[in-house]
């Protein structure tokens, strides 16, 4: 299908750019003319194409964000009350070592390294060792 050409262009060129059209349309074995008609076509066609994702993409981003704002935040309520919970339990088995006499740090320090060496398990290895 042949298009019809109605609107003529001038534009001025510098000659590095001139000199590429002209190599590549001679490698292409196509019309310098046709070269930049096809050349402007896909360059048009990436704008245009460009200029639509970036809304969508906005808006998709945008939604997202509304929906996992309540989660994330729910996320860090239960952390910070984890925390507290911990550092409480923590602060209480160390008064009760201290109520009897004991000195609890070397006790505290031999379990922080076996909660550190549980932590960095794979869960694949937690799973296993309940289940075994």
């Amino acid at each position: 299908m042949k298009r019809e050409l109605m609107n003529p262009m001038r534009i001025r060129l510098d000659k590095e750019l001139d000199d590429q059209l002209n190599a590549l349309a001679v490698r292409r074995g196509e019309p310098k003319a046709e070269l930049c008609r096809r050349l402007l076509r896909q360059a048009v066609a990436q704008e245009t194409a460009q200029d639509t994702i970036d809304p969508v993409l906005v808006a998709v981003r945008q939604a997202m964000a509304d929906v996992l704002k309540p989660v994330e935040e729910r996320l860090a309520k239960i952390n910070a009350k984890t925390s507290i919970a911990a550092a409480t339990g923590m602060f209480m088995d160390m008064q009760v070592y201290k109520e009897f006499g004991k000195d609890a740090r070397p006790l505290y320090e031999a379990a922080r390294k076996q909660a550190v060496a549980f932590v960095k398990q794979p869960n694949d290895q937690l799973m296993g060792e309940a289940d075994g």
